[in-house]
């Protein structure tokens, strides 16, 4: 990260576990502190990681690094006024606490052996009714692995009592700069023949199987869904492809979660209207 100059971690031929950023060079300290919204202060440490692939929560918290390799802070500039030096120390204050650990945003954990493991982003985190942190980017990619036809699947269930997803489907002339139109592409022309719209493939049984497949073997891995509360219960598929020109996506073309969960509220709202129902797949209302 830019707040801190060159490596933090790192793995060596010797000392190597796949899935993890290593362990901290000599001179840098890494620790895991339990999150505390109201002040960036109060941490308590997380105990060490049993095991780094099947973490329990309490051993998962913000990864913290302290170090000369720290950056001094943001840089105000006086002669933009008091406002601006205030935002600017504030948001110091939030990045480096009075003890000089720099809070990265990263969910992690760190074993006994000092090996870490980065598990989310907590700006990502979805919080769950009953107050779980589910961490959406590995289910999200692993579903994606599984299923070819798939160019976005984004998680949604703050404050819910269950999981629910948005698809988007592999569309000719989708290039994240804009979204394309209804003609399938790629992965997306594989599922059933015949099948060679977005239109069409929301109404097929064939592809609505294959996302739910998906799901259904996401949710039952316990590497990608360590939690029960994690599990995606129903999804609906989004007539259009995410994109820059759309908002949904972000110049680097990292999904904005928090615009497309507001753009497509008419998307996923209906999925919780009634949370006994237990159809998977709710159809989105311009494919009725």
């Amino acid at each position: 990260m830019s707040a801190n100059s060159g490596a933090t971690t790192w793995s060596t031929n010797e000392v190597h576990v796949w899935g993890s950023c290593g362990y901290e060079i000599p001179g840098m300290e890494v620790k895991i502190f339990t999150v505390n919204p109201d002040d960036v202060n109060a941490k308590t440490e997380a105990p060490r990681a049993k095991d780094l692939f099947a973490l329990q929560e309490a051993e998962k918290g913000e990864v913290c690094f302290r170090g000369r390799h720290i950056m001094m802070g943001y840089m105000a500039n006086p002669s933009l006024g008091e406002e601006h030096v205030a935002t600017i120390n504030k948001k110091l204050a939030e990045a480096i606490d009075n003890e000089g650990w720099l809070h990265s945003g990263d969910q992690g954990a760190k074993d006994a052996r000092g090996m870490l493991r980065i598990c989310g982003r907590y700006k990502e985190l979805i919080i769950g009714a009953g107050g779980e942190n589910i961490a959406p980017v590995p289910m999200e990619d692993r579903v994606k692995e599984l299923c070819p036809a798939i160019s976005n699947f984004l998680m949604i269930g703050d404050q819910q009592k269950f999981i629910v997803a948005l698809v988007t489907l592999k569309a000719k002339g989708a290039t994240g700069e804009v979204p394309g139109g209804d003609e399938l592409d790629g992965g997306a022309l594989k599922i059933k023949e015949g099948v060679t719209t977005i239109s069409q493939a929301a109404q097929d049984e064939d592809y609505i199987k294959a996302i739910m497949d998906a799901i259904i073997a996401t949710n039952n891995d316990g590497t990608a869904c360590p939690l029960q509360p994690a599990k995606v219960q129903k999804f609906t598929i989004l007539p259009a492809d995410f994109s820059v020109a759309t908002e949904e996506l972000t110049p680097t073309l990292k999904t904005k979660r928090s615009v497309v969960q507001e753009l497509h509220k008419a998307a996923w709202e209906p999925m919780y209207a009634d949370e006994n129902a237990k159809k998977a797949y709710i159809k989105h209302p311009s494919f009725a």
